[in-house]
C-alpha cells in the first residue's frame, strides 16, 4: 500500500471516531471527488467496505443516468454558484441494487479562498417511504394538539425524516406540508449550521435528553430565518426511535440581541476611546458606570486593585465646599457647564453636570470632567505672551521707547481724560539738527547708535507718572506732559536740551556745533470740544519749524 492510501486511511479512522451516527453516511472528498473519509453507514447502505472504498471516484457509485446532474452539482459548487446543494439520485450498491438516497453536499475552502475538498452526507430515502405512510395513519394523534399551536411542532424519524409536521410550518417557512413532510430538513438549514444541527441530534438520541439549538432555516423565497428548536426523543408504536421538535422563529428576537450587542460594542468603544471622565449616578446618587479616564483623572493610586473612584476624599482643593455644591446642584436638579475644579495635584478640571430625564422623570445623573490643566497653562502662556507682544507692538524696535503707534493710543486716551477736567496738555516735538549728515559722515550703524543714546536720555529726563516719550519717526522724536501748563512744557525741553549737551555726542558734520544738538517744538492747548489731537501736533511741528528756522539748537513755543 503506498504513502497516499496509508495517509487516507488514518485520516479516515479518526473521521470515523468523531462521525460514528447511524442511519446517515458522512464523507469527505478531495478536490477531484474521490472519497477521503467515510463512516462506517457506508457499508450498512452500499455493502462496499470503507477501505476498498478509500480513494475511489464519488460517481463510481452513481446511476449513470444521474451522473451528468451530479457532476453539474460538482462544478456549481466550484464557481461558487452555490454555498451547498441538496440533491436525490440513486446509489449504485455492491449487488447492483439501486438505492433511492438524498444528497447533501458542500465545497471547502483554503486560507486563499480556494477549492480544497468537499464533504456532505447521505440518506437513504427508499427505507423511509413506508415509515411515512404508516405515520400518516396515526397522525391523528397529534393534530389536535399541534394544529392550533404557533409553535412549530414536528415529529422526526431516528435519521431527521419529517414523518409529521404542524400547519405552522407553511406560515413560517413557506412551503406546503406535502412537500416538506417526508424531506429531509437539513437541506434547508443554512451550509455554516447544517454540521452542528446533524451532531446536536445525534447527541440528543445518544443521551436520550430533551436539548435545544438555535440555527438558521432558509424561507422558501430565500431568506433566511433564526430558529430555536426543542427536541426529544421517544418510543414509537413499534418501538422505533422517533423526536418530537417544537421550533419557533426568533428572527427578530435575534436582530434585537444583534442590534443590542453591536450598539452595546459600540458604547462600550465609545466610552473608552472619549477623552474626558464619565460618571453616571442614578437618582438615590449611586455610581452605575466611570469610565478609564475618569480614573485617569482621579485615582490616586493607579496600581490598586480597587482604584480610587471619587472626585472627593482629600483629591478636591475644598472637599466640604465640593461636597456642598454638588448636593445643590443635584438637589435643584440643575445643569451646569465648563465649571472649574481645582485638585490637590495642581491639576486644573472642568466638570459638566447633565441631568438625565426620561418622560419627564429625573433618573440621574451625567458628570463629565475634562482634565484643561495643559490648555489652561497653555492659556496662561498664551494670554502672557500676548501681553509682551502688545507691549512690543508699542515699543520702537531700535530704541527701547513707545514707537508712533502707541504715541498716537496715548494722546487719544490722555486728550478725552483732559477733556472731562478741562485741563492743559503740552506737546515737545524734537528733531536731531543735520542727522542726515551725521549718517552720511559715520554711516548708518552708527546713526542707530546715535537714535539710541538720545533715546536712553529721553527716557531718563525726571517725569510725571502720565507722561510719554516716544520716537516719533526718523531722527524725531516726542514727549507728551498731559495736565502740564506751557512753563512745565519750557522746563522740559530746557532739560532735555542741557541733557544732550551734557552727553557731549560728537557730530562733526553739523554746521551749529561740534557735538550732537536738538531743535524743538513746544504746544500746549486747553483741551476742549472746539479742539482735537492732531491741532495739538500740527502746533508743535509749526514751532519745530520756526526753531530750525531760527538756527536749530533751540526750542520755539506755540500756545
Amino acid at each position: 500500500m503506498d504513502n497516499s492510501k496509508t495517509k487516507i486511511e488514518t485520516n479516515n479512522r479518526k473521521y470515523q471516531e468523531l462521525i460514528e451516527v447511524p442511519n446517515a453516511v458522512i464523507f469527505h472528498l478531495d478536490r477531484d471527488w474521490n472519497y477521503s473519509s467515510l463512516n462506517l453507514e457506508w457499508t450498512h447502505l452500499t455493502a462496499y467496505k470503507v477501505d476498498e472504498t478509500l480513494a475511489t471516484p464519488f460517481l463510481t457509485y452513481v446511476k449513470e443516468e444521474d451522473r451528468v446532474m451530479i457532476k453539474d452539482q460538482f462544478e456549481s459548487l466550484i464557481q461558487g454558484k452555490d454555498d451547498g446543494i441538496h440533491k436525490e439520485f440513486m446509489l449504485v450498491s455492491k449487488d447492483g441494487q439501486m438505492e433511492e438516497v438524498h444528497l447533501f453536499l458542500r465545497v471547502n475552502l483554503d486560507e486563499q479562498q480556494n477549492v480544497e475538498s468537499f464533504s456532505g452526507t447521505i440518506t437513504c430515502l427508499t427505507s423511509r417511504k413506508d415509515n411515512i405512510d404508516a405515520y400518516k395513519r396515526d397522525i391523528k394523534n397529534y393534530q389536535l394538539i399541534t394544529e392550533n399551536m404557533t409553535d412549530m411542532v414536528a415529529v422526526l424519524a431516528e435519521d431527521g425524516l419529517v414523518l409529521y409536521a404542524s400547519p405552522s410550518h407553511t406560515t413560517f417557512l413557506g412551503m406546503e406540508l406535502d412537500e416538506y413532510i417526508g424531506s429531509y430538513p437539513i437541506k434547508h438549514i443554512h451550509p455554516d449550521d447544517w454540521e452542528r444541527v446533524f451532531h446536536f441530534f445525534h447527541r440528543m438520541i445518544e443521551t436520550w435528553a430533551t436539548l435545544d439549538i438555535e440555527y438558521r432555516c432558509m424561507h422558501k423565497d430565500g431568506h433566511w430565518l433564526d430558529l430555536e428548536m426543542k427536541c426529544t426523543p421517544i418510543k414509537g408504536p413499534n418501538d422505533e426511535i422517533q423526536i418530537i421538535s417544537v421550533s419557533r422563529d426568533i428572527t427578530l428576537r435575534k436582530k434585537a440581541e444583534e442590534e443590542l450587542r453591536q450598539a452595546t460594542i459600540k458604547f462600550k468603544t465609545l466610552l473608552a476611546s472619549l477623552p474626558y471622565g464619565v460618571k453616571v449616578e442614578d437618582e438615590t446618587g449611586h455610581v452605575t458606570l466611570i469610565n478609564d479616564a475618569y480614573l485617569d483623572i482621579f485615582s490616586q493610586d493607579k496600581n490598586a486593585k480597587k482604584p480610587f473612584i471619587s472626585e472627593v476624599n482629600h483629591v478636591v482643593q475644598d472637599d466640604e465646599s465640593y461636597i456642598r455644591e454638588k448636593h445643590e446642584i443635584t438637589r435643584m436638579c440643575q445643569s451646569r457647564r465648563s465649571e472649574e475644579i481645582h485638585l490637590l495635584n495642581g491639576r486644573t478640571i472642568e466638570r459638566d453636570a447633565i441631568p438625565m430625564m426620561e418622560d419627564e422623570h429625573f433618573d440621574g445623573y451625567l458628570w463629565i470632567f475634562r482634565d484643561v490643566t495643559a490648555e489652561k497653562e497653555a492659556e496662561r502662556k498664551l494670554q502672557k505672551a500676548n501681553q509682551i507682544l502688545k507691549e512690543l507692538s508699542l515699543l520702537d524696535g531700535l530704541t527701547g521707547i513707545a514707537n508712533r503707534r502707541c504715541f498716537d493710543k496715548a494722546l487719544e486716551r490722555e486728550w478725552n481724560k483732559q477733556m472731562n477736567l478741562t485741563e492743559p496738555i503740552s506737546l515737545l516735538l524734537l528733531d536731531i539738527d543735520y542727522f542726515k549728515a551725521f549718517n552720511d559722515l559715520y554711516g548708518h550703524q552708527a546713526g542707530d547708535t546715535c537714535l539710541k543714546q538720545v533715546g536712553s536720555l529721553l527716557k531718563n529726563i525726571p517725569k510725571e507718572p502720565h507722561d510719554l516719550v516716544a520716537r516719533y519717526g526718523g531722527e524725531e522724536f516726542v514727549v507728551m506732559l498731559p495736565g502740564s501748563a506751557v512753563e512745565q512744557a519750557i522746563e522740559m525741553a530746557k532739560s532735555i536740551q542741557e541733557a544732550v549737551k551734557y552727553a557731549n555726542i560728537t557730530h562733526e558734520g553739523s554746521m551749529i556745533s561740534e557735538s550732537l544738538t536738538l531743535s524743538i517744538g513746544v504746544s500746549t492747548l486747553i483741551v476742549t470740544t472746539m479742539n482735537k489731537p492732531s491741532d495739538l501736533i500740527r502746533e508743535a511741528d509749526k514751532a519745530l519749524y520756526d526753531a530750525k528756522r531760527k538756527g536749530r539748537n533751540r526750542f520755539n513755543v506755540r500756545s
